[in-house]
């Protein structure tokens, strides 16, 4: 127990001193560049301005997660109320747990600057959305999370609209739990439809000719319509879905034999539309910027077009908006490379690769599905002989 006190210490420490350097890093930037990337805007830089909790979390009283909460909490107040409260909280910060210090700099950030609360709201409003990621865990290959972030007013009141109606029909003997009921329903009113086999709206799986026709294990890419990906699905799963569809369109993609690169002739459009954006979220499934994976939002050229950039798959990249705007920042750049390998080098003159997933059927999917069926052949062969 003393040495995981001791390493949880050790965390904080390093949060900390990776913190200070950040908003180092961010003000030398801000002097000599322009756009989103030297904003220093991030977490980081807030909680190396917070400085009696940004001692605490060196002395490895709080955790960085709970400096974090501090900084988030008074990013509304100017630096001389921000500082108020972090003397507010000195000597306090280690005695108090998650919701506890969120609560307390909140309540100090209100007293400190009465308006500060108005604005939080409207700064909370104005974020309001909808977002859908795979589920965390083993469920991820066949559930997602669809989240809504909206006023609290409004978001009660659907769950308890949601739990009124799954209660009634569990009143009338449903055996679905309240939880399928309440998923089922929202499902029904968003679409006006009853079932996964009624969507009217255009759902892509990318998958190799083997899981589509045949016994193949290699799992499928899901897409909605406008082709971004949201992961992968398993063959079973897949074939599945293809069958309850009430109607099918097949579009052949062609992927080159050793690498399992997506290939496409290239278009002489200067935007990447149709099929060519399709093809291209399809190859990338995810944005391209090293460590990112968020949902992709921009198909983009990687060698500028304003600088002869041709746009055609081996140029482009599908980036989410932000990753999009910071490559586009001074002192970014992006080069390609075979095999739809993009160079992203940094302002700082760090380089990092970003390889695109392999197709479906190819690559390491490939090797463990053909793994997995010599280790059954092997055990079959065993099998027989004892």
């Amino acid at each position: 127990m003393d040495l995981i006190a001791e390493l949880e210490r050790l965390k904080s420490a390093a949060a900390a001193v990776q913190a200070r350097l950040a908003a180092v890093m961010a003000s030398e930037q801000s002097a000599a560049t322009a756009g989103p990337a030297s904003g220093g805007t991030g977490d980081e830089s807030r909680i190396a301005r917070e400085r009696r909790a940004q001692a605490a979390l060196a002395d490895g009283e709080i955790s960085e997660w709970q400096a974090m909460l501090v900084a988030r909490e008074t990013a509304v107040l100017s630096a001389q109320d921000r500082a108020s409260v972090d003397r507010a909280l000195e000597g306090r910060l280690g005695r108090m747990g998650d919701r506890a210090i969120a609560r307390e700099a909140c309540r100090l950030a209100d007293l400190v600057d009465p308006q500060a609360s108005a604005r939080r709201v409207r700064r909370a409003e104005a974020d309001r959305r909808v977002s859908v990621r795979p589920a965390p865990g083993p469920a991820g290959c066949a559930m997602a999370r669809l989240t809504a972030t909206m006023p609290v007013a409004q978001a009660v009141g659907a769950y308890a609209a949601l739990r009124r109606h799954a209660e009634a029909q569990r009143g009338q003997g449903d055996a679905r739990s309240l939880g399928q009921l309440m998923s089922d329903e929202l499902f029904a009113r968003l679409t006006g439809k009853v079932g996964a086999a009624s969507i009217d709206v255009e759902v892509g799986l990318v998958m190799s000719e083997r899981s589509l026709l045949r016994d193949g294990r290699d799992p499928a890419v899901l897409t909605d319509d406008r082709g971004r990906a949201f992961g992968q699905v398993p063959a079973a799963l897949a074939r599945s879905l293809v069958r309850q569809a009430d109607r099918a369109w097949l579009s052949r993609l062609y992927a080159a034999p050793a690498s399992g690169e997506l290939v496409a002739v290239d278009s002489r459009r200067r935007g990447f539309s149709g099929r060519l954006r399709r093809l291209l979220i399809w190859r990338d499934q995810t944005c391209r910027m090293p460590w990112c994976e968020a949902p992709i939002r921009h198909a983009d050229h990687v060698r500028r077009h304003a600088n002869g950039g041709p746009t055609g798959l081996a140029n482009g990249a599908g980036l989410c908006e932000a990753c999009n705007d910071i490559k586009e920042a001074t002192g970014w750049r992006a080069d390609v490379l075979p095999h739809g390998v993009i160079a992203f080098t940094t302002p700082t003159g760090h380089r990092y690769r970003s390889h695109p997933p392999p197709a479906p059927g190819h690559g390491p999917v490939g090797l463990e599905e053909r793994f997995r069926r010599t280790i059954d052949d092997w055990d079959d062969d065993v099998g027989g002989a004892a």
